[in-house]
């Protein structure tokens, strides 16, 4: 398999890793081990729940939200990364595994499987309009060649997708009315941005205003598309008609390699992974960006590769 030449050296560890401020410091890791099972503490699905994966031990760790209070932990992963949807159901990548583990909020045992065979799956987002789910895949074993995997709600096979001239697929979200927003790489392994359109049968390309030092995640904030450069920047583009502008941009202090980051309205969670970063999570104000309001972890982590945030029902 040809390695990819990351901008972000994070960003090789986040997918393919299997194996002084004013910050308040709030939470820390377990005392525990993948064999020692899955647990939650009693109560914990009253609360809203951040859920911090973490590809260096292959467990998720589950805080409440935003206190940073460690209530749970889910084990048994391969390198693990995380999404949610609106009704508080989290879905675990289990990339090593082939396959998206679905846990009900606050749940210690999934509800679904969905089947990725031949495929790493990297990254999730629900479609709020459908609850469909996208997986950007990262390519077999032999082959950099990956896809978009959408399975509808309920299924779990999914359609497989591929577009013109795009070789990796690492990051995904949808929008607020069912457009699928796909971050990767083409056969060049310069970036590549597309759009699925809601209803439509193949990806447009995009062509962003910048190009981005590094590769980060992508995530919708109700009015603009998110995009990071896997360090510690992200910007907010306006789309239209094929074309992406620049309207915003986010600079998180203090950060060193966020890579996969969640927004949940004006709070952006990003995990502060590998190569010389913090080892935590920050919560920084969106779209303020500057020191982050609370970090969490202090930096206990071993390689926080994604994060999302579950809400409880009493909050939807």
């Amino acid at each position: 398999m040809k390695p990819l030449p990351y901008a972000s050296a994070g960003i090789a560890a986040a997918i393919l890793i299997g194996c002084a401020s004013s910050s308040q410091r709030l939470g820390s890791l377990p005392v525990t081990s993948q064999n020692a099972g899955s647990w939650m503490m009693r109560g914990a699905t009253a609360s809203d729940l951040l859920y911090i994966s973490d590809v260096g031990t292959d467990d998720v760790y589950v805080y409440t939200y935003p206190n940073g209070t460690l209530v749970g932990t889910l084990t048994g992963f391969h390198s693990p990364r995380v999404c949610s949807d609106t009704a508080g159901n989290v879905y675990v990548n289990n990339t090593n595994a082939e396959q998206i583990l679905e846990y009900p909020h606050g749940g210690t045992s999934p509800i679904a499987t969905y089947n990725d065979k031949g495929f790493l799956p990297v990254d999730c987002s629900v479609d709020p309009t459908t609850g469909a789910l996208a997986v950007t895949n990262y390519g077999p074993k032999g082959s950099n060649t990956g896809s978009v995997a959408i399975y509808k709600r309920g299924a779990t096979t999914p359609k497989i997708y591929h577009a013109a001239n795009v070789q990796a697929y690492l990051f995904c979200a949808y929008d607020g009315t069912g457009n699928l927003y796909v971050y990767g790489l083409n056969s060049s392994y310069d970036t590549a941005f597309i759009e699925r359109p809601k209803g439509a049968k193949k990806f447009d390309p995009i062509a962003l205003d910048r190009k981005l030092p590094g590769w980060g995640g992508v995530q919708w904030d109700g009015k603009y598309v998110a995009v990071g450069d896997g360090i510690s920047t992200v910007y907010d583009f306006a789309i239209e008609k094929g074309k992406g502008k620049t309207v915003k941009t986010i600079h998180l202090d203090r950060a060193v390699n966020v890579v996969q980051f969640w927004l949940d309205g004006s709070t952006l969670v990003g995990p502060d992974g590998p190569n010389g970063a913090r080892h935590d999570a920050g919560l920084w104000r969106y779209p303020a960006g500057g020191k982050p309001r609370k970090t969490i972890g202090a930096g206990g982590f071993k390689n926080p590769s994604g994060a999302t945030v579950s809400l409880a029902p009493k909050t939807r």
